[in-house]
């Protein structure tokens, strides 16, 4: 699998769409990855993650 080479947050993102940008993205850190860290918001917004307590870094 070649990694993903596009980062750029998206206008619009499905609940579907970012379960697989979590996945595309598994190795980027949350903190630099645009697009990460909009999936991951998408899907704290769906409660379909639950932040923890404490934040990780880079997850």
């Amino acid at each position: 699998m070649l990694p993903p080479t596009d980062h750029a947050p998206l206008a619009v993102m499905s609940i579907e769409l970012a379960h697989w940008i979590m996945q595309w993205h598994i190795d980027c850190p949350v903190t630099i990855c645009a697009v990460k860290r909009q999936a991951k918001a998408r899907l704290i917004q769906a409660h379909r993650i639950v932040p923890a307590d404490q934040p990780h870094f880079g997850m």
